[in-house]
């Protein structure tokens, strides 16, 4: 009889604990979708923004070209390895020793070892003079030294191959100076006794050469490409587009009808880029005017041209000469080159196209600035496919004007049922 009590109990105290589970459970289940909702609101926003940056955008078209100087060949009766004096593109006068020509390879490079040996010992005579002249100002040192490493690195990174042994002399150069002027004992006597005994081994045993010289004044090349002569200096400016065609699918002049010349002459300031591009290109551009030149496959500095002649050639073809005054090792170097005519820059701030609208007949955007909606106009300067790049027109006395999208705007490029004053939840 008691059992059966105490299972009717156990019957009529289920009910209550299962309750109170299912309570439990729904508290729970509220209390983690409460918990779900919030972070889904911290971390929810009704539209999809980009920050406006600055952008420059450059419209180019690229070709190939054909370089003209006004060249004339140096010519001696000798016969050997050329070694230059002069570096190529640098300006020398007349009657200057620019190469000299010896006979044997050992003997050109016993004299390239000469020069490089008698660089070394005024080197490590100018450490006597800098040995116990010490100072406190190491960050000015330290600085020194710094800068000589980035100048060595971005050489190296151009591809600035002829300047590397200059920055990295100077590294050597600001490193050993700071070394002197916190104490440390450097004696060069020893080093430089060893030099002077290289140097006096290999001037004993040198052979003879014969030096050359230039009768005119003007920008030495040490080298000659077979080219010089494709087109007359004073044709160049009247150059059709079948000329400038045929030059840059033209064969050099053979080596063997080279024999006796020992590098060239640039005698005029002026050298010209011959090119053929597209008529709508070309448009861009206007005679007398500027356009910067780049070369992608050279290690040449871009350079800013001016525009001598455009002719219109038919089949959407235009001839385009270009005319330089600047020469260095790099340019001195050019002939057939691939080229990038920079015909247009534009700077501006970049905007989404997907987040570009037409108001009451007005391009613009909508912007978020804190949580409220608001609508931007925009001045497209340059579009693609992606993006535009917008610039603020300004009024008669230069000043921006208002209402147009400015610096770190916050665009919205995704967003439904947006309009001016919107108070974003």
């Amino acid at each position: 009889m008691k059992e059966t009590q105490n299972e009717q109990k156990v019957v009529q105290l289920n009910p209550k604990k299962k309750k109170t589970t299912m309570v439990y459970s729904v508290l729970a289940i509220l209390i983690v979708g409460i918990c779900i909702y919030q972070i889904f609101k911290i971390n929810y926003s009704p539209v999809k923004t980009e920050i406006a940056f600055e952008k420059t955008i450059s419209k180019t078209v690229s070709t190939e070209t054909f370089v003209v100087r006004d060249e004339t060949y140096i010519r001696a009766d000798a016969e050997g390895t050329l070694v230059p004096l002069v570096a190529d593109g640098n300006r020398v006068a007349r009657g200057d020793n620019v190469a000299v020509v010896f006979t044997s390879e050992e003997s050109a490079r016993n004299y390239a070892e000469i020069q490089s040996l008698q660089e070394d010992i005024d080197y490590f005579e100018s450490l006597k003079n800098k040995v116990g002249a010490q100072t406190s100002d190491v960050d000015a040192l330290d600085d020194r030294v710094y800068a000589a490493c980035e100048n060595y690195v971005r050489a190296i990174a151009e591809g600035n191959v002829d300047d590397y042994k200059t920055y990295e002399d100077a590294v050597c150069e600001t490193i050993t100076s700071r070394q002197l002027s916190t104490g440390t004992v450097i004696d060069p006597t020893e080093k430089i006794a060893a030099l002077q005994a290289r140097l006096s081994e290999l001037q004993a045993a040198s052979g003879g050469y014969t030096t050359i010289q230039v009768e005119n004044p003007g920008y030495y090349i040490s080298h000659v490409d077979g080219y010089e002569t494709a087109i007359d200096y004073s044709d160049a400016t009247s150059a059709t587009a079948d000329q400038i065609e045929a030059l840059l699918s033209c064969e050099p002049t053979p080596a063997s009808q080279l024999s006796g010349c020992m590098g060239r002459l640039v005698d005029s300031f002026n050298w010209y880029m011959l090119c053929v591009i597209d008529s709508e290109s070309a448009a861009y551009l206007s005679d007398g005017g500027h356009v910067t030149v780049e070369f992608p496959l050279s290690s040449a500095q871009s350079v800013s041209a001016e525009v001598v002649s455009i002719q219109n050639a038919g089949n959407d073809r235009s001839s385009v000469i270009l005319r330089c005054n600047l020469m260095d090792q790099q340019y001195a170097s050019l002939r057939k080159e691939q080229v990038r005519l920079v015909l247009q820059e534009f700077t501006g701030y970049q905007v989404n196209n997907k987040a570009i609208r037409e108001v009451d007949g007005q391009k613009g955007v909508y912007v978020v600035s804190g949580n409220i909606v608001k609508f931007k106009k925009v001045n497209i300067a340059y579009s693609d496919s992606e993006y535009s790049v917008c610039v603020t027109p300004t009024d008669e006395n230069g000043n921006p004007l208002s209402g147009y999208v400015t610096l770190y705007d916050e665009i919205i490029v995704e967003g439904t049922d947006l309009y001016d004053g919107k108070i974003l939840d």
